[in-house]
């Protein structure tokens, strides 16, 4: 009697426990596709939590910057690349304008201030202005690297809002 209830005993220890059978069902899936026509990348995941994140990049992804952030007037977007998880966002815009580079370097100060962030760096450089800042009530970054181009600028502007 005694060897059987210890076999009845081993056979309990392989169950598998109710933690384990539901971890196995929230497994992390995602996609990723390329546009053959556009090179535009597009890839999706959600975690075992649920969580989902998305990554878009190309040159007519939305480049929907996290508030305050926008684009100077007339800007001529190269390549966006934008990152949503749950309700952060991470947003790299690369682009060009009319504007030289202190006055766009001024465009971003004057936006910032006005929005309450601290400008954290305003390096100006030989070959390239870096301006960045935060605001740490709304968990927001920013960080814009400037170049002046033949009289008009070129920049790379990342925003990143409540992710990261």
């Amino acid at each position: 009697m005694a060897c059987c209830l210890a076999l009845a005993g081993c056979g309990d220890a392989q169950d598998t426990p109710d933690e384990e059978i539901a971890a196995a069902e929230v497994e992390p899936i995602g996609s990723y596709t390329v546009d053959p026509e556009t090179g535009e990348v597009r890839a999706v995941h959600t975690d075992a939590g649920g969580t989902r994140t998305t990554l878009e990049t190309g040159r007519t992804v939305d480049p929907v910057l996290p508030a305050p952030f926008i684009l100077p007037k007339g800007a001529r977007i190269e390549s966006v690349t934008r990152v949503e998880q749950g309700e952060g966002r991470l947003v790299t815009i690369y682009f060009a304008t009319d504007l030289d580079r202190d006055a766009l370097a001024g465009f971003y100060r004057d936006l910032a201030k006005e929005a309450g962030f601290v400008v954290t760096a305003d390096i100006p450089g030989e070959n390239a202005l870096v301006l960045a800042g935060e605001n740490a009530a709304v968990n927001t970054t920013f960080a814009a690297t400037i170049r002046a181009a033949d009289g008009d600028s070129e920049a790379e502007l990342t925003v990143r809002a409540g992710i990261g």
